[in-house]
């Protein structure tokens, strides 16, 4: 802590990246952490490796990212990025570079930059709050709401087994500092356009459903994007937790991207599914887990339908 704390007192202008396939938790951290540095007079930059959606643009500070060229930059940092794969098509500019640091929470991941500061927090937002601290900026009402942004994501609004009473207590801080959560619900997890709600019953619709081992697939390819007229760079991971409160072990949905199948994992309580996603270069927490695969969509399903029963299998499950 103490040498990265040094290194962006030190540095002039810095690139802060997120991963691909963004999620409230890398982008609500990222864009707090921009606002915490401009505070203290630095140049910053923001940086996705994948396109990006619109289900973001309720925040003020997206739409900076990806306008730079990152020549100009002498410090990169990957803000809740678990491995250097999930940089995107930024993973070899970044692993190239001199100057590099990782702020990240996931239990498991890689030391892919010279220094890395992991702490397995249930949201990256919350070291980034305690680095906002130690760094003595001003928490504006704007830093606050993106934090608090963050934390909602990655706990499911408070409903994963990460939450814990560090989250309740940093949340509490943040409300008083105005995190507007009401703006967040609002425009991020209420806010639905009618083509999201067909894509996702059309999923949860034609879901393959395993009732010998608990377990539900679903699929969302590029033509169901294009027929209901929905980016494929919104979120829909969240999704198979439907299934989960029908009584499934494990459900997940494989979105099928211009760069691959991009699969969602999700589990109950006991069932570890970064285990699985592991199996294929992924990673995450143990009931929210990701990974991509660069196959055909029917061969990806198969593949994972087969990785998820020897997990069970081996589990005794």
């Amino acid at each position: 802590m103490k040498d990265i704390l040094k290194r962006i007192k030190k540095a002039k202008k810095i690139a802060l990246f997120s991963h691909e396939s963004p999620d409230p938790d890398t982008i609500g951290s990222s864009l707090a952490l921009c606002r915490c540095l401009e505070s203290m007079g630095k140049d910053v930059g923001l940086f996705c490796g994948c396109e990006l959606g619109e289900n973001y643009n309720f925040l003020e500070y997206y739409v900076r990212y990806n306008t730079r060229n990152l020549e100009d930059f002498d410090l990169y940092i990957a803000v809740d990025v678990a491995s250097d794969n999930k940089l995107g098509f930024f993973a070899e500019d970044f692993l190239a570079f001199f100057n590099t640091i990782k702020i990240d929470h996931h239990s498991v991941g890689t030391n892919f930059a010279k220094l890395n500061l992991v702490k397995t927090y249930s949201a990256c937002s919350i070291l980034v709050y305690e680095i906002a601290k130690k760094l003595k900026v001003k928490i504006t009402p704007e830093i606050a709401t993106e934090l608090y942004f963050g934390i909602c994501g990655d706990t499911s609004i408070f409903r994963n087994n990460n939450t814990d009473s560090k989250t309740f207590e940093t949340c509490a801080q943040l409300f008083n500092y105005g995190a507007d959560y009401r703006k967040i619900y609002n425009e991020f997890f209420d806010k639905k356009s009618v083509g999201y709600v067909k894509l996702t019953s059309n999923a949860l619709l034609g879901a393959d459903i395993n009732e010998k081992y608990k377990f539900v697939i679903m699929t969302a390819s590029s033509s169901d994007y294009e027929k209901f007229g929905v980016n494929d760079q919104d979120d829909i991971g969240n999704l198979p937790k439907t299934y989960l409160s029908c009584g499934y072990k494990i459900a997940v949905i494989l979105k099928e991207k211009s760069d691959g199948i991009h699969c969602s994992f999700r589990s109950k309580f006991e069932y570890d599914v970064s285990q699985i996603a592991e199996a294929f270069g992924g990673g995450g927490h143990k009931n929210a887990s990701g990974c991509n695969i660069k196959k055909s969509l029917n061969s990806a399903k198969k593949d994972v339908e087969k990785e998820i029963i020897n997990y069970l299998k081996v589990n005794n499950y």
